[in-house]
């Protein structure tokens, strides 16, 4: 899969520090990320909570937690694909395997080394798995504050 953009309707990332590394979203926001496969597009209401980071803690010690903005939209947009989306059916938007590789190939468009992107993209699928299928408080208040469309080429 070629990502060849990642877009956010009009205006920069907004969120709001919580503590404890995470960031709530704070304004609705439409993320578009256009592959060579489709578009996928995330809608994230106000509220929806990130780390804006993906992989374990060891990953910390070669690659920022959040980056720029297209790094942290990249992250986001993983994050969400890792949330069970009410919208549907309490399914997520994406499998897992698909999810990671467009974390990857995401941040190889948003200039990340490519090692680094390797380097996030294995530790997800090392230590993703729980991640994916274990729902919390916070993914179930997430659930409800994403939708997610798909439409291919």
């Amino acid at each position: 899969m070629k990502v060849n953009s990642i877009t956010i309707d009009g205006f920069a990332l907004e969120v709001t520090p919580m503590g404890n590394r995470l960031y709530r979203i704070a304004r609705d926001t439409r993320v578009s990320v256009k592959t060579d496969e489709g578009c996928f597009n995330f809608f994230f209401k106000r509220g929806f909570v990130t780390n804006f980071r993906s992989g374990g803690p060891i990953v910390d010690r070669f690659v920022d937690q959040v980056g720029d903005e297209k790094k942290a939209l990249c992250y986001l947009v993983h994050d969400a694909i890792y949330t069970p989306c009410a919208s549907l059916g309490g399914h997520h938007p994406l499998s897992r395997e698909l999810g990671d590789l467009l974390l990857r190939e995401s941040l190889k468009w948003a200039k990340m080394e490519a090692y680094k992107a390797e380097l996030v993209y294995l530790s997800v699928r090392w230590f993703g798995e729980c991640a994916y299928e274990e729902d919390d408080a916070l993914t179930s208040l997430n659930s409800r504050l994403f939708d997610f469309q798909w439409n291919e080429v």
